[in-house]
């Protein structure tokens, strides 16, 4: 047994090396965050028309500032939306990231979602089915695959992956939050940052970001927490970090070691509410004189 444990701290020590890639770091084609608008698919209570349309937008970025391009597609409930095959047979393709009911193969997958959120109704679809109410009232799971590339044919060119989206039965529908800033020593962040030395970078929330909503146990506070990303030689101290709530324990801000050398850094900063709202705001400076 001793050789194998051997062999085992070996592999961990050398994925740890310098050519391990920190989620923070930007070496390959990455999808940081993709954003839909609304934030999630609402059906109004009792209404007589269907949802519009909602389209995708993803902060999608590479290692050389290669442009990357991403197709979606709206993953069939008949088989498994993270087996890699959505997009491809096992999904339908979003044209210009757009779902839409005007699509009819979308209507279809919509069909298949709705019977699978309420398999007790026979295979029939009864908008005044209890069941069916209620388990719109708390949001039926609707699975987006991606596809990002940057057309070198390599294999960091290329990111899959699968975004959750809701369909959900509401009167309020939730908003995507927006990142207005992010500060350094209390001003605007934009350089140029001291060389090889540790700063603390604090985002910015415009008003109404944290939005009230109604829980099972009463109204609540959405509590937005951040993803950190960098490209160049510097390091990230915090990938994460959270918004304090009603008094309670959190920190929104992140640390950075910035690189020994002068360069040009690109940071990003992912905000989240926990309920399907995205927003993100990315600064260029430079590190050094």
């Amino acid at each position: 047994m001793r050789p194998h444990f051997v062999l085992l701290l070996a592999a961990l020590v050398a994925a740890c090396g310098p050519d391990f890639e920190l989620q923070s770091e930007i070496r390959s084609v990455r999808v940081l965050a993709i954003r839909t608008e609304p934030a999630e698919w609402v059906l109004p209570p009792d209404a007589t028309t269907p949802p519009g349309p909602m389209t995708f937008n993803a902060l999608a970025v590479s290692g050389d500032g290669r442009p990357v391009t991403v197709s979606y597609a709206l993953c069939r409930f008949s088989g498994n939306p993270y087996d890699g095959r959505c997009p491809g047979d096992n999904g339908v393709p979003l044209p210009e990231g757009v779902l839409s009911l005007d699509d009819s193969n979308v209507q279809a997958v919509l069909l298949e979602a709705l019977q699978a959120a309420n398999p007790g109704g026979g295979g029939t679809v009864d908008p005044n089915d209890p069941a069916l109410r209620e388990a719109l009232q708390k949001g039926i799971p609707l699975f987006i695959g991606y596809e990002a590339t940057d057309g070198s044919g390599t294999p960091g060119g290329t990111e899959r992956g699968v975004r959750r989206v809701t369909l959900r039965a509401a009167s309020v529908p939730n908003q995507n939050p927006v990142v207005s800033d992010v500060l350094w020593e209390g001003a605007s962040l934009a350089g140029p940052l001291p060389t090889g030395q540790e700063v603390t970078f604090t985002p910015v929330l415009a008003e109404g970001s944290a939005e009230v909503y109604e829980a099972e146990d009463g109204p609540r506070t959405e509590q937005v927490f951040y993803s950190w990303f960098a490209t160049g030689d510097g390091e990230v101290k915090e990938f994460r970090s959270i918004e304090s709530v009603d008094g309670g324990p959190g920190d929104p801000t992140s640390k950075y070691e910035t690189p020994a050398a002068p360069q040009r850094v690109t940071f990003w900063v992912v905000a989240r509410d926990g309920r399907g709202g995205v927003g993100w705001l990315s600064r260029s400076v430079d590190v050094g004189p």
